[in-house]
């Protein structure tokens, strides 16, 4: 099996579809053409595959393996760029580093026996 009809499998098994349902939905005239795309046998022109990432809704690239297959629906996705997550992951880092050490503060002053300060720490 080709790594293209792997995918149009498993979209198609995803969205609860049967090889007729596809068939019909691309006016194929029978299942079998879904059949040897799924085996292997014959790959889909590229109008079909433009044709099926629509009805899957994903993309061509995802189709033919170009692009990591994501196993839920894309809108419980978020893209973003390499260079706003680690910004993202490092004002995290900061927010915690200031967090422990607010926290390190109170807890100094408990073992000197002071009241600690109201410092929010969230």
């Amino acid at each position: 099996m080709s790594i293209v009809g792997e995918r149009i499998k498993k979209y198609r098994e995803l969205k609860g579809w049967n090889q007729h349902k596809l068939a019909k939905a691309l006016k194929k005239s029978g299942k079998a053409v879904i059949s040897n795309w799924e085996t292997g046998r014959n790959d889909p022109s590229l109008a079909e595959l433009r044709m099926m990432a629509e009805i899957f809704d994903t993309t061509v690239a995802q189709l033919v393996g170009e692009v990591p297959m994501l196993e839920e629906p894309r809108e419980q996705y978020i893209m973003i760029k390499k260079d706003d997550l680690i910004d993202l992951q490092r004002k995290a880092l900061e927010l915690e580093a200031d967090r422990i050490n607010a926290l390190k503060g109170q807890l100094e002053q408990v073992q000197k026996g002071e009241e600690p300060k109201d410092q929010s720490i969230s």
